[in-house]
């Protein structure tokens, strides 16, 4: 009897193990579909400074499958979702994003946040499609799991795409 208790147990917990990673495996897919949304850009004709409220609104909820509406509320204030297509415009340059990292960090509460540092490489082309600019971005993103599936909550890079723009003198 003892022993079917303890293979009960065992059992057990090999189910809720492998169960934690396959939510762990599922926000880092979607982590990646984020940071791939977020930063690709296959046309630099956008000029955003050009775009209405209305447009800006638009573009911006294009991002609400992906973030909970505290995340798309501060990421729209910073300008976060639109800095990358600003900076394509300016450059006249395609962005891609390879070797998407996404590596579990910090403490999780309840099981309901996961944390994630993150890093990736941004690829700058020209319109002849001449690699021009490689950058290694870093940061961190809280994944949760709401109502309606995975959720960003928190995303934060530490490097500021416009600096691009505009060289640190």
């Amino acid at each position: 009897m003892r022993k079917l208790f303890l293979l009960m147990g065992c059992f057990v917990f090999v189910v809720l193990l492998s169960g934690c990673d396959r939510n762990v495996d599922n926000a880092v897919k979607f982590g990646e579909e984020f940071i791939k949304k977020l930063y690709t850009v296959d046309n630099s004709d956008m000029d955003v400074s050009k775009m209405s409220t209305e447009q800006h609104i638009e573009f911006q909820d294009g991002f609400s499958p992906y973030l909970t509406t505290d995340a798309l509320q501060d990421l729209s204030l910073k300008r976060t979702l639109i800095t990358p297509r600003e900076v394509a415009f300016a450059l006249n340059n395609t962005i891609s994003v390879q070797s998407i990292s996404l590596e579990e960090g910090g403490v999780q509460e309840k099981g309901e946040s996961l944390y994630f540092d993150h890093s990736f490489t941004l690829i700058f082309k020209d319109e002849d499609e001449n690699k021009v600019d490689e950058i290694e971005i870093k940061g961190q993103m809280t994944i949760v799991n709401t109502g309606d599936g995975l959720k960003v909550d928190r995303y934060r890079d530490d490097e500021n795409l416009m600096n691009r723009l505009t060289p640190i003198k």
